[in-house]
């Protein structure tokens, strides 16, 4: 049941983030259920009343906030009682999809959304005070109408199952299954391979429409995201993917042409991709002291590149590399600066404390970072960065911000183990960007810009 008008959610427009303030608002997380009701193959929508607390006038499907730890069927049955007294007898649950978070700007707050797709045996509904009209619509015209934030995705998530496997995409599931095992490249490559694992899989599919080639994008998007939950990269990069084909699948009059538009996407985010790494290496070299001595951990790209780049530039005395335990990445990356005429020293993990007290940078990359400012990266990162910083040493990340997590500002947290850990934000002095140096404090801000552009 939505609030009454004189419960309503506070108004906090005037609480939205200033581009040139970094101190963000802290957001609000409300779980909710929303259910679809389909007839004849059509679905219900619902225009809010101007006494409900948000999104007055805009079109729906039936929802309601979760209370305690009350089950989310529960909640969509006695909503679907309350708002149009339609009871259990008259309706048949389809499916359940997987949760969903939507950002809503206007009232700087999370939707946790519980979908579900029930099938009704009438059109006949009677409205309570929380809506004001209804229209049964084709799915495919969700997109003309006025609604509540990413009520379209919303319903994406329960048109189709999306827990099944078709055989028709059998060459995907094993890419995608192969592409969870890797251990040994950083983020920005697999996100870009997940692009890569997209791209082919839209070229090779055989559906007959735009909804089921999108459905398709969507099953293995999803799969590829779950696979490497540490890593923005792919999280963001599969999401802008999504969101930029989502954009033209209503562009498209066919098949071809949405497939035609995929490579197109695909190639500009890889491209973009590429840029954003090689532009936040130069800046990275752009800010090297001079006569710096730099102590590096495990395996980057960009790290690599700006090292590269520093030497050309005679900033650079000398580079540590930790072995990085217990892939021992940094040996590999060791080896490859030698080969750009880096010097180098290549060091255990246990000689960090010796040699923190000799140098004037720690530099790393990053696989994520949390909207708090704080760095995921490999296992033996926060050692190190609180050792340099009881030492008054800088720790640099060099990352592009698609490395900055937008998952985690919708509230899912990456569960960090294994052969990563979490580096608070007070050890952390600034990220490397394509845009510049960040401050831990202002990575918010960029997620906020980020999380428009990515279909959640």
């Amino acid at each position: 049941m939505e609030p009454t008008e004189e419960h309503q959610t506070p108004d906090r427009s005037a609480e939205k983030v200033n581009p040139r303030n970094v101190q963000c608002t802290e957001l609000e997380y409300h779980p909710v259920v929303t259910s679809f009701l389909s007839f004849d193959q059509q679905i219900l929508l619902l225009r809010r009343s101007e006494k409900v607390g948000t999104h007055r006038g805009r079109w729906s499907a039936i929802s309601g906030y979760l209370e305690g730890d009350e089950q989310p069927l529960t909640r969509a049955l006695i909503e679907i009682k309350e708002e149009l007294e339609v009871d259990e007898s008259q309706i048949c649950l389809i499916r359940s999809g997987e949760i969903l978070r939507a950002y809503d700007e206007e009232t700087d707050t999370v939707w946790v959304i519980h979908p579900f797709l029930f099938e009704t045996k009438s059109q006949r509904v009677q409205l309570n005070w929380e809506n004001t009209e209804y229209v049964w619509v084709d799915p495919s015209d969700l997109a003309s109408y006025s609604t509540v934030p990413k009520l379209k995705e919303t319903f994406d998530r329960v048109r189709r199952d999306l827990l099944s496997s078709p055989t028709t995409l059998g060459a995907s599931f094993n890419r995608t299954e192969e592409f969870s095992t890797d251990r040994v490249h950083g983020a920005s490559f697999l996100g870009r391979r997940a692009i890569d694992i997209l791209s082919t899989t839209c070229s090779a599919s055989e559906a007959r429409d735009k909804d089921e080639l999108f459905y398709e994008l969507l099953l293995i998007a999803q799969r590829l995201r779950k696979s490497q939950p540490c890593m923005a990269s792919v999280w963001n990069l599969v999401g802008s993917y999504l969101f930029l084909i989502d954009r033209e699948r209503s562009k498209a009059s066919t098949v071809s042409q949405l497939k035609d538009a995929s490579r197109t996407v695909a190639e500009k985010i890889v491209e973009n991709s590429k840029d954003a790494s090689e532009n936040a290496a130069r800046y990275t070299a752009r800010a090297f002291p001079n006569n710096v001595r730099v102590l590096t951990h495990s395996y980057s790209n960009a790290v690599l590149r700006s090292l590269e780049l520093g030497v050309k530039g005679g900033k650079i005395i000398e580079v540590y590399a930790t072995e990085s335990y217990p892939g021992l990445e940094g040996k590999q990356f060791a080896h490859d600066l030698l080969k750009l005429s880096v010097q180098v020293k290549s060091i255990s993990d246990s000689a960090v404390d010796s040699v923190i007290p000799t140098v004037d940078l720690v530099l790393v990359g990053s696989d994520s970072v949390l909207r708090d400012g704080s760095l995921v990266h490999k296992v033996g990162t926060e050692h190190i960065a609180a050792l340099a910083h009881d030492a008054g040493v800088i720790v640099r990340s060099t990352c592009e911000t698609m490395k900055f997590s937008a998952l985690d500002f919708l509230g899912e947290r990456p569960r960090v183990g294994g052969v990563f850990d979490l580096t608070p934000r007070e050890y952390v002095s600034d990220y490397a960007t394509e845009l510049g140096l960040v401050n831990p404090t202002g990575v918010e801000e960029r997620i906020r810009n980020i999380v428009e552009q990515v279909y959640p």
